[in-house]
């Protein structure tokens, strides 16, 4: 069997067991589906038209595919190929397609022409490199997660993007950990966010992360804030609040 291919980037290529891989005559999904049924914004189908060059499904892990036992609430996680025109991956398209296929878990491997990355403007005409492997190209891993809801804080559940760092296609690779489907959604998970694959306390360390970024961007402000002051008093106000965040920035980075 011809197993699917993202440009050169498949799933044997990325370390998967070729039992998951997907036939190249079945995985060609074509952009249209995304955007003309339900009908999207301009910008949107602008994002699918101009951004990206093709999707292929270049994988199903299930326990039967990946020889895992079933998960709880992972039912199967999808490898979708995004072979993209674009500098950044394109995060939009990731996200309707992520929202129309709600009942799958999808990691998403986007490539792109290595050349992209020093020139933004490079031209959106040009293929991203060839299936003979002749350019150098690109890939990043994405998936979404609901954010994790902190104690204290209320509203609705909020999904997030995350996108992993660019690497050489040739050489990225993607571990499968765990015995479940669960856990091997986890520790793909982590692969992508953190780089590591230990996807124990996935949430805890999410919440950690976004709460050392809140904290680092309010001890910006109150630095600014600070030395901008001109009354004593407020000066000693925002010094106390500056010392406060500073305190629980460090205590979180132990």
């Amino acid at each position: 069997m011809t197993v699917a291919h993202c440009n050169t980037v498949s799933a044997v290529s990325l370390g998967l067991p070729q039992t998951c891989a997907i036939p190249e005559a079945k995985s060609v999904i074509p952009k249209q589906m995304f955007y003309l049924k339900p009908p999207v914004s301009a910008r949107l189908k602008q994002r699918f038209v101009g951004d990206v060059e093709s999707i292929t499904m270049l994988a199903l892990l299930r326990p039967n595919t990946i020889n895992v036992a079933a998960g709880k609430k992972t039912r199967e996680i999808l490898v979708m190929g995004i072979n993209q025109n674009c500098r950044d991956a394109p995060v939009e398209v990731m996200e309707h397609i992520a929202k129309l296929r709600s009942a799958s878990n999808i990691l998403f491997v986007c490539v792109r022409d290595a050349r992209l990355d020093e020139n933004s403007d490079a031209s959106k005409d040009a293929s991203v490199g060839d299936q003979s492997g002749n350019t150098d190209l690109q890939c990043a891993l994405a998936v979404q997660r609901i954010l994790p809801v902190r104690a204290g804080h209320q509203g609705e559940a909020q999904m997030q993007s995350y996108i992993g760092t660019w690497q050489d296609a040739k050489t990225a690779s993607l571990p499968l950990n765990g015995g479940t489907l669960d856990e091997v959604w986890q520790n793909l998970c982590a692969q992508v966010i953190f780089g590591d694959s230990d996807g124990n306390d996935l949430d805890a360390r999410l919440a950690k992360q976004s709460t050392i970024a809140e904290l680092t961007a309010q001890i910006t402000k109150l630095e600014g804030d600070h030395a901008r002051a001109k009354d004593s008093t407020k000066r000693n106000e925002i010094y106390v609040k500056l010392h406060k965040a500073k305190k629980q920035l460090e205590e979180l980075q132990s």
